[in-house]
């Protein structure tokens, strides 16, 4: 039997397993899921329903950090130094949780644009897609696992500029975050704020090219100012995103 990898085809945590598995050449049969309906695929092998969630012969992983665990030397050529593996812990709970907080704040309002997002495949831009079924039921439990309330919006923007202006004087002056080549920490980067650098080679690309994203949206990533950060990731996906699937 071959691994199987459980994602959402929006998820940037999902992103960021597939690129570690890709970059690896690891087999494995890609299974993308719908949010909400994924319960029932996963239930029986997760107490958590949550994606990635990797099904091996030798068990279940779930988690992207864990999953990249099993590949990380054949992906990298070497252990993440503490230093790396400190700085993508910062990166997943500062800047990847936050962004889906955010992101879910801002798009939560437009059904038609969660509708699209949350397909199976990738729309035309040209193309009406409704609401997912359910969508009251899933908006609510969203707004409650991401903690979408005014309070902790203030809070998850402060990480994210917080942790970006770290890494943005960091990049200043290197390019990759251990100093000689690309690693756990460059790949977390680009995928987990992929979503808001756009690349063109990132499997969810059509995904978001297929919706008008608010105008808030547009205007919040804007003025953020992480331009920097944003060619980076560019260029990481360029020069190093493998895709196997």
């Amino acid at each position: 039997m071959s691994s199987t990898l459980y994602t959402f085809p929006i998820s940037h945590f999902s992103e960021k397993a597939r690129w570690g598995l890709d970059i690896a050449h690891y087999p494995y049969e890609l299974k993308p899921l719908i949010p909400g309906q994924h319960i029932q695929t996963l239930k029986p092998l997760v107490s958590d329903l949550y994606v990635p969630v990797l099904e091996t012969d030798n068990g279940v992983i779930q988690g992207s950090g864990n999953i990249i665990d099993l590949v990380e030397e054949k992906a990298f050529g070497h252990k993440a130094s503490s230093e790396e593996k400190l700085m993508e812990e910062k990166i997943d709970s500062h800047i990847g949780k936050s962004l889906q907080t955010l992101l879910y704040h801002f798009i939560l309002d437009y059904p038609e644009i969660v509708g699209k997002l949350f397909l199976l495949n990738p729309s035309k831009a040209s193309d009406t897609v409704g609401p997912p079924e359910h969508f009251d039921l899933i908006a609510l439990s969203l707004k409650r696992r991401y903690k979408i309330t005014p309070k902790n919006l203030d809070i998850v923007k402060q990480l994210l500029e917080e942790c970006s202006k770290d890494l943005i004087e960091i990049y200043k002056t290197r390019k990759f975050f251990n100093g000689t080549s690309f690693g756990r920490v460059d790949l977390t980067l680009a995928s987990l704020m992929g979503m808001l650098a756009e690349p063109k080679e990132s499997p969810a690309y059509p995904w978001f090219a297929s919706v008008q994203m608010p105008e808030s949206f547009l205007t919040w990533r804007k003025e953020l100012g992480y331009e920097l950060l944003f060619d980076k990731i560019r260029e990481f996906y360029k020069e190093f995103r493998i895709q196997s699937k």
